[in-house]
């Protein structure tokens, strides 16, 4: 299982915990979880286009809302990173897309 800062990510019951199983879930909007769950599904520190989570999360011609990007993964940022202006696991590529480093 993915882990983000204090986080542990498990796919297949769709569930964000702490990963010293302390206190409950952490909520995440279902919009926030598909895009984060395509990220994941990806090879660690795969680059996923801008592009192709837009298509997978907005649907077919949402491609170029690239603002829509930046908006969810700031809040995904806030709720996962330890550090949320200086991300080590959600990581940016200016003009590309974005890549899961654990």
């Amino acid at each position: 299982m993915p882990h983000i800062g204090e986080w542990t990510i498990d796919l297949n019951s769709s569930t964000v915990r702490r990963a010293d199983g302390d206190g409950d879930r952490l909520r995440l909007t279902p919009t926030e979880w598909s895009i984060l769950e395509m990220l994941l599904r990806h090879p660690p520190g795969e680059l996923v286009t801008s592009q192709q989570i837009l298509r997978h999360v907005w649907g077919p011609g949402n491609e170029n809302k690239t603002h829509y990007l930046r908006i969810y993964f700031a809040s995904l940022r806030r709720k996962l990173e330890p550090d949320p202006a200086s991300p080590r696991h959600l990581l940016t590529e200016p003009g590309m897309g974005y890549r899961f480093e654990p």
